[in-house]
């Protein structure tokens, strides 16, 4: 039992001694005392043999101070029986918990965050800190392959020599039509994106994810390209687009860490600046397979049209040819490597193009 002492010094500070119900009788106490019989005084509840120590008298302790006492929860009823007027609100205890960081949230106002499932080559989660990724390239096989199959395509249209451009151009019109619908609908939904890019999300970046798929722009540039230049030279500026644009990325990606980046801007132009991941490795990719398409593709001449790729040169071969050639890869390695904050999907087969019609068109002009 307690000693008088502490109940009273309990009492005299308004606590209750804590008790203990039994509830099998079976059980050995651990401070030895004896198990009440139901006849007790106290009916089957007994008090602790050493009271808590919040109720001892603490003599020189009382200057101590302790922490502030939590109610248990209550139910509906009881709600009106506690009084926490005595409860001392404090920022060590506030009375309600704290909003979570905007970093666990799971949503803005009414729109949860979906988090999106892919099965991609292209889109990819980053690796936690201090992982290393087993994997250090992403070489994009799939999206580049895609890109490299434009080009084979293309050929077989320009031999198969149509009468006309204007079905395919309809076709690839209304090609563009749907992917732009479909983009609009990835981009303003996540639910859709998310469907969409569990089966096409392995032909696209991780920066497209936000903003406007690459495809849209490819077809753009080669409808445009199609519908406003020469045949040969629209053939000429697609195959740059599909293959030099891969060969650069490629290669680039594999040597480019061996080479020296390319230098800000394009010597002697300041105001056209190249792109500041570009290496001369994948620089000299793009200018080598240009090369190699203008001289494949010009190999027989151009049958008249243009008198630089049908002229022979006072027995040294055709020249014209082979600047040509050169004016194909060089110029389309330059407009790959600039930085004009549009996609090079549209930018390269345009202004690529565009040089190569120049080309042709000054020296016919010069050589009549």
């Amino acid at each position: 039992m307690m000693n008088g002492n502490a109940v009273s010094s309990a009492s005299s500070k308004g606590r209750i001694p804590e008790v203990e119900i039994i509830t099998n009788r079976s059980q050995t106490w651990r401070d030895g005392s004896l198990e009440p019989s139901d006849d007790s005084p106290n009916g089957g509840v007994r008090l602790r043999k050493n009271p808590p120590r919040s109720a001892r008298p603490s003599g020189a302790n009382e200057t101590l101070h302790t922490l502030p006492t939590i109610p248990d929860p209550q139910t509906e009823e009881d709600d009106s029986a506690l009084d926490t007027s005595s409860i001392k609100q404090d920022d060590t205890f506030p009375s309600h918990p704290p909003p979570p960081a905007p970093s666990t949230q799971t949503g803005t106002g009414d729109k949860p965050v979906v988090t999106r499932k892919r099965r991609s080559s292209s889109v990819k989660r980053k690796p936690s800190p201090g992982v290393t990724p087993t994997k250090a390239v992403d070489w994009e096989i799939p999206r580049k392959t895609l890109h490299s199959s434009i080009g084979f395509l293309t050929l077989f249209l320009y031999y198969m020599n149509p009468p006309s451009l204007k079905p395919l151009i309809t076709v690839l019109s209304s090609a563009l039509l749907s992917v732009t619908i479909t983009d609009f609908f990835r981009l303003r939904f996540p639910v859709f994106a998310e469907i969409w890019e569990s089966y096409l999300g392995f032909l696209m970046r991780e920066s497209e994810r936000n903003k406007i798929n690459g495809v849209v722009w490819y077809l753009v540039g080669v409808i445009w390209v199609l519908g406003l230049y020469p045949r040969d030279v629209a053939v000429v500026s697609i195959l740059t687009l599909s293959w030099s644009d891969t060969t650069a990325s490629t290669i680039g990606r594999l040597w480019g860490k061996y080479t020296k980046p390319l230098p800000a801007n394009v010597p002697g132009v300041k105001a056209l600046k190249f792109a500041p991941r570009k290496s001369l490795a994948g620089f000299l990719a793009a200018s080598v397979t240009g090369f190699l398409i203008g001289i494949t593709f010009w190999w027989n001449g151009s049958g008249g049209r243009w008198i630089v790729l049908d002229v022979e040169d006072w027995g040294h071969g055709y020249w014209g040819l082979w600047v040509t050639a050169g004016v194909v890869g060089v110029g389309g390695a330059v407009v790959e490597a600039l930085d004009l904050g549009v996609d090079d999907n549209l930018t390269l087969p345009i202004l690529s193009g565009a040089l190569i019609w120049a080309w042709l068109a000054v020296t016919n002009f010069l050589l009549k």
